[in-house]
């Protein structure tokens, strides 16, 4: 009864977000409350389940809001355009400088964790070479939705995020544990775009190029930074390094170091009140969707874990697994991540796929942080490829090309990536084989 109950809450979820019927801390709270009442719970006891996953997971939210405001302020100060205009002045007019430095501007500009950051800076700044040397757009799609695949594995990252709350571990123990792996991907990546370089090349001689539509919704607009900021620009270039390197460092918890950033950031940069308000009020709605997201997907974990549902779901998935195959449980879930991840979504998969796969991978003896690294690069490398992801539309728009165009191409592509992902993991010890 338990583990129906779950499954049945589990999919009632998936739906709700898949099929856009409502926002998704409302889609949290039915399930959080519809799941426990159906058992006959009392609303005192849903009540503790509840406040206690609040009090595990709240500093990983103000964390997340904090990171957010904080990399948005930096981007619209300029310091990461400084980054890209270095790469892009370098491009030259050869193709394969042109994916390199697409790659290169995709990671650059991913620093803040989120999609669509990425998108807006790297599309303007780039179509134009594409435009110019007859590449098809739909490459730069491609290297955009690996990278993000890659590098959302960032302390801040929405992996990252999402994944120290269902597993319950520190965000800096993940990402210390694969950045080895995401240095080694972003070498395999550099090494795809050869061969796409290769083949861009083939078309344009052989004209199958020139057909090829150029309809990017964005254009650089050349606008220059404001006096102000370009005189502050050395201190906010200065400022963010020094963020980094205490991140990376952990010395200090990472939701401090971001609150302190971004404190000392917005103090300097806005002067007045109202200055510092518009700056808040123009990304406070993205930073506290994504704290809600963290809370309430810990409160989530808390109410199925304290009700018994996820115990009940973990044994009977057991019971039906063959015992002969569970050396290899997480090879093959990690397999099945990408195709999960494109039909359900991150948040969905994340949050009502993982903990269950979890669950059942610890029953035979495998660590969290190694059915991370199985589960997350799948499903991470489908973010961009997934039709019911908004960033991925953006992206889509941002190109001028349509959904079936960037799935054609791009979709097998990053399937490959996302199995290069996990043997790499493998390889290295991050998964057991």
């Amino acid at each position: 009864m338990l583990a129906l109950v779950g499954l049945l809450g589990i999919v009632l979820f998936i739906v709700l977000l898949a099929r856009n019927k409502t926002i998704m801390p409302a889609a949290f709270v039915i399930v959080i409350l519809l799941i426990p009442l159906c058992l006959g719970i009392p609303l005192n006891e849903i009540s503790g389940y509840i406040t206690d996953g609040i009090a595990s997971t709240a500093t990983l939210g103000i964390m997340a809001a904090f990171a957010i405001l904080f990399f948005t302020l930096m981007n619209k100060l300029g310091v990461f355009d400084t980054i890209v205009g270095g790469i892009t002045r370098r491009i030259g007019s050869h193709i394969y400088p042109v994916l390199l430095a697409t790659m290169l501007v995709s990671i650059c500009s991913h620093l803040d964790g989120q999609a669509p950051s990425t998108i807006l800076v790297t599309i303007p700044a780039l179509y134009p070479f594409y435009k110019k040397l007859r590449i098809r757009p739909v490459v730069l799609t491609f290297i955009l939705s690996a990278v993000v695949g890659i590098w959302s594995f960032l302390p801040w990252g929405s992996v990252t995020l999402t994944n120290s709350v269902v597993m319950g571990l520190d965000v800096l123990d993940i990402w210390q544990e694969l950045l080895p792996v995401l240095l080694c991907m972003t070498g395999i990546l550099s090494l795809v775009l050869l061969g796409t370089a290769y083949t861009e090349k083939k078309r344009i001689a052989a004209g199958l190029n020139d057909k090829t539509a150029y309809g990017s919704m964005f254009q650089s607009s050349g606008e220059e930074l404001p006096a102000r900021a370009r005189r502050l620009l050395p201190f906010n270039t200065v400022l963010t390094v020094a963020v980094l390197i205490l991140l990376f460092l952990n010395v200090v918890n990472t939701a401090v170091v971001f609150m302190a950033g971004y404190t000392v950031a917005v103090l300097v940069n806005y002067r007045t009140i109202k200055e510092q308000m518009a700056h808040f009020s123009e990304h406070a709605s993205t930073a506290l969707m994504i704290c809600l997201a963290m809370v309430l997907g810990g409160v989530f974990g808390n109410v199925l874990n304290d009700s018994g549902v996820l115990n009940a779901m973990i044994t009977a998935l057991v019971s039906v697994f063959p015992q002969s195959w569970s050396r290899y449980l997480l090879t093959i879930f990690g397999t099945l991540s990408y195709p999960l991840g494109c039909f359900l979504g991150l948040t969905a998969y994340s949050f009502g796929v993982t903990p269950v796969i979890n669950g059942v991978a610890a029953n035979f003896g495998f660590s969290a942080l190694q059915s991370v690294c199985a589960l997350a690069p799948g499903y991470s490398m489908s973010i961009m490829a997934c039709p019911i992801m908004p960033s991925t539309h953006l992206m889509l728009g941002a190109a001028g090309i349509d959904l079936k165009t960037h799935f054609r191409y791009s979709g097998w592509r990053l399937l490959m990536l996302a199995l290069a992902f996990l043997a790499v993991t493998i390889l290295l010890g991050n998964v057991p084989l």
